[in-house]
């Protein structure tokens, strides 16, 4: 596994001094965890965690972002700086960033949106980073409880393997000569002033039409993506089964039975879905108002949404 330093921040002189830190580097790595994401309004940033190098060694800074800490310090460094700041999966990283702390991360090199660009179909982290940097990366965290607090060992480590594989990631494309620069961009600027800053950007769709393995597009329904609308069938046909972490983790690394085949029919089986994908996909879902939670916590599809997957859902063979 890379080596890193590591080191929690949960006191305000620690976040300032961190801020001071990372302004100077010329390039970071950033990634983020949060609790209730399937619900716009419960949604809450649990820690942020940054990845660079000080002396030419990596080191790994985990922010708790429920500490009751202001984050004010970190603007600069993130929105100010020219420091390029990488993420996989931009638009969930960033986005979420900029909703909840009001900052906009700028300059953005993103690692998934350079692979996708390079044309490769395996672009989730856990794809890039074993094809790329012969690594392995443990994602039974994935479902952890975020919100807990001590953290537990098993976690920071997962979260700081993240943000270290992200930098080495980076700096693996860097040297390929991969274009992965990515930006928030703001709307119509009459609107821009009537909306909360967490609407005031525009972003690419995470993940695009893709053609199945049998190179037909499987067409969208009501305006929603393929991977949105095999999300929906998932929960259509297995209602009940998969919790929003549930969900958005297996369908990335652990496809099989019907809902293996739902996915593979929508994206291809060669490509993946990166669990922030899955996770924007299932939140509009939510959203939607087509899947809901059970009392049980787990989804399951509303009558709207049933309908919608009875109308777009490809054919057993």
């Amino acid at each position: 596994m890379p080596d890193h330093a590591l080191e929690l921040i949960n006191e305000q002189a620690a976040l300032t001094a961190l801020a001071e830190r990372i302004n100077v580097v010329p390039a970071l790595a950033l990634d983020i965890e949060t609790i209730n994401w399937w619900d716009r309004e419960a949604e809450r940033v649990a820690l942020l965690q940054f990845a660079f190098r000080e002396g030419g060694e990596a080191r790994v800074a985990i922010v708790d972002a429920l500490a009751s800490l202001d984050l004010e310090p970190l603007r600069e460094p993130l929105e100010l700086s020219a420091a390029t700041k990488a993420i996989h999966n931009a638009v969930y990283d960033a986005v979420r960033i900029s909703r909840h702390f009001r900052i906009a991360t700028s300059p953005i090199h993103d690692t998934m949106l350079a692979a996708r660009r390079s044309g490769e179909r395996r672009c989730s982290l856990q794809a890039q980073v074993e094809a790329h940097l012969g690594v392995q990366l443990d994602k039974s965290e994935q479902r952890g409880d975020w919100s807990r607090r001590p953290l537990g060992e098993e976690q920071l480590r997962y979260a700081a393997l993240d943000a270290t594989c992200t930098l080495l990631l980076y700096e693996h494309q860097v040297k390929r000569g991969l274009r992965g620069d990515y930006q928030l961009r703001e709307r119509v600027a009459q609107r821009q002033e009537s909306l909360p800053l967490s609407e005031a950007f525009d972003f690419t769709p995470s993940l695009p039409t893709v053609a199945t393995a049998d190179d037909a597009e499987w067409s969208t329904t009501d305006g929603l993506s393929a991977a949105a609308l095999a999300l929906l069938g998932i929960v259509s046909e297995l209602t009940g089964r998969y919790g929003p972490e549930q969900l958005a983790v297996s369908v990335g690394s652990e496809r099989v039975g019907l809902a293996g085949w739902i996915i593979d029919q929508a994206l291809g089986a060669a490509a993946d879905i990166d669990e922030g994908s899955a996770r924007l996909e299932i939140a509009t879902l939510c959203e939607r108002g087509l899947v809901q939670l059970n009392a049980a916590r787990r989804l399951e599809a509303t009558p709207r949404g049933a309908q919608l997957w009875q109308q777009g859902k490809p054919a057993k063979p």
